[in-house]
């Protein structure tokens, strides 16, 4: 659907925050005569934003008391599932669903302009790949727009021209998904945002349904589920394949050239190395230097809250993963800590009821592997952090400095650089990864780690 198909028609947008924001203001600056409903079930955090004008009205109730198959097109924010019952009910009154992204996509398509469509998404690792991959091509002289699920609504950057477009996709944004990218890529899957999507199968059906109509689905060779989800596209590319870019021990190889190693690269952990290997994969894609590219790696700077290394106080190293939002996660910086050092892992948040049973059996491996483990203690963080640690206690998996619950992140961090001290002449580091959502205690993960960093007094 392109905005000239909504001229004429009754339109709601479903949600009043920077999405709903940018939605808005393009409608008004493309279609000046239309008018439009924005409606949001709790008042919008910035209220002056809205500035109803031009018949526009800011709607804040339950979209179930909303009349939302009153309204020919519903525009919503990404947050917003669609398999609610009340937007199902629409879309059976008949309203039309889109979105901020597809609106977009449908617009760019007819420009011409030549630009390539680079659309990244995976459970984890999207963020960080999306960002280096537009840093590595703009080092190239590509002229590369970042938006998307990263912070920067496709319709804030409106009429924006550039070679290039890395749109980072969250699996909100890729399960109506109605464009087409030039290159998808997908970097990792695993179960997350059930609650949003209903299932766990629906979850990768709506992950995967970005990869079905683009020039090229570049996927992760190393996991076998991907693997086997993806076996029937006809456009897969394989990256961690032995042909092209892959990791092996963190170390990038091309085929069976080892390109760089791993104290060269500016991220922690294999599974950055793996997001890098998608990275130059897309670069050679594009019929750009990927090996040229690597000379950029050094200026890469981390994203906030993913293994963020925060600095040194009194000797410890404190370093914020507050993105880990999965046990997945948790397991990948884990590991991704020096082997020699003495880490303190932070953990726990919101309780969704995760099964925790894969950290379980990846502890047992990881601390069998040797006599000295850098897993020294894990502290348990409201709300699920006593669960968490009851589950692995009764798993029988011992630590050196054991099991310790704390009422909040603060008295967590407290506990640490207690524990620090009993851990001196060995490097030490505390880790928050908590393998739950913020909330109850914080708003988002950004406020958790920001937190971390205030209390850990670096």
């Amino acid at each position: 659907m392109k905005l000239g198909e909504l001229a004429g028609k009754k339109i709601a947008i479903l949600g009043a925050g920077r999405e709903g924001r940018a939605i808005r203001t393009v409608l008004a600056a493309q279609l000046p005569q239309l008018a439009v409903d924005v409606i949001c079930e709790q008042p919008p955090k910035e209220a002056a934003w809205v500035n109803i004008d031009r018949g526009d009205q800011l709607r804040v109730l339950a979209f179930s008391d909303a009349g939302l198959g009153d309204y020919d097109v519903l525009i919503k924010s990404p947050g917003i599932s669609p398999y609610r019952d009340d937007i199902k009910d629409a879309l059976a009154a008949g309203a039309v669903l889109t979105s901020g992204t597809n609106l977009w996509f449908a617009e760019h398509l007819t420009q011409g302009s030549g630009a390539k469509t680079i659309c990244i998404t995976g459970t984890k690792g999207k963020s960080t790949s999306s960002a280096l991959l537009s840093h590595l091509l703009r080092s190239l002289g590509q002229k590369t727009e970042l938006a998307g699920n990263i912070g920067i609504p496709l319709m804030e950057r409106w009429g924006a021209t550039a070679d290039q477009w890395v749109i980072e996709m969250s699996s909100f944004q890729a399960a109506d998904f109605s464009g087409t990218a030039d290159i998808s890529v997908l970097v990792s899957l695993f179960a997350e945002h059930l609650d949003w999507h209903g299932d766990e199968e629906r979850y990768f059906r709506d992950k995967l349904n970005l990869l079905k109509n683009s020039g090229f689905a570049v996927v992760n060779a190393a996991d076998p589920h991907l693997l086997e989800v993806t076996e029937g596209l006809n456009n897969r590319v394989l990256f961690n394949h032995a042909t092209g870019w892959h990791q092996q021990q963190g170390d990038i190889y091309f085929a069976d050239e080892r390109v760089r190693q791993s104290q060269y690269l500016p991220l922690r952990g294999h599974h950055n190395a793996s997001n890098l290997c998608a990275v130059l994969t897309v670069i050679d894609l594009l019929n750009q230097d990927a090996r040229a590219s690597l000379q950029a790696l050094p200026d890469f700077v981390s994203l906030p809250h993913r293994l963020q290394s925060l600095g040194k106080k009194d000797g410890v190293e404190w370093i914020n993963d507050s993105i880990a939002t999965t046990p997945a996660a948790v397991i990948a910086a884990v590991e991704s800590m020096p082997v020699d050092s003495a880490v303190i892992l932070l953990l726990g948040g919101y309780d969704r009821g995760v099964d925790w049973s894969i950290f379980a059996d990846f502890l047992k491996n990881f601390l069998g592997q040797s006599s000295q483990t850098c897993l020294q203690a894990i502290i348990g963080l409201p709300d699920n952090g006593g669960r968490i640690l009851d589950f692995l206690q009764t798993a029988g998996i011992e630590l050196p400095g054991g099991y310790h619950l704390e009422n909040s992140l603060k008295s967590a961090a407290a506990k640490a650089r207690q524990l620090a001290v009993t851990l001196e002449g060995r490097d030490v580091l505390v880790l928050l990864s908590p393998g739950a959502p913020s909330f109850s205690e914080f708003e988002n993960f950004e406020q958790r780690g920001e937190m971390f960093q205030y209390y850990s007094g670096v």
